[in-house]
């Protein structure tokens, strides 16, 4: 190689590649394993979030699934601009003794218009 060769590679500039994104061999062990989602079904009182949370929950159970996701919106279409369906729904999952674990989602599943579920695997 020549003197200008070695000058010429020395100040080419840097290229600039996108790397892949790793993927993180856990995340499918964190995938919810079913969804219920509650939009589109008008205005729900609280005895249909409850009948229509329970029918979920008896299906997930009796296909013995633990982890569970509910969509329940981030409640900007209620009359108030404050949840409902999500407040209630949280309320009475806790209340449910095979519910070990209920929290909001991750972002990249809808977020704070989410709830994750663990359900106890008996």
């Amino acid at each position: 190689m020549s003197p200008a060769s070695i000058t010429m590679f020395l100040f080419m500039p840097k290229k600039r590649f996108l790397q892949p994104k790793k993927k993180n061999k856990y995340d499918n062990l964190s995938r919810p394993e079913a969804e219920f989602d509650f939009h589109d079904r008008g205005v729900l009182a609280s005895y249909h979030i409850r009948k229509l949370a329970d029918d979920f929950l008896d299906d997930c159970r009796r296909r013995k699934l633990s982890k569970i996701l509910f969509i329940t919106g981030k409640g900007l279409h209620s009359k108030n601009g404050m949840p409902v369906i999500k407040p209630f729904l949280k309320k009475y999952l806790l209340s449910l003794s095979d519910v070990l674990r209920v929290y909001e989602g991750r972002r990249d599943r809808g977020g704070e218009g989410t709830l994750e579920v663990i359900l106890s695997e008996n």
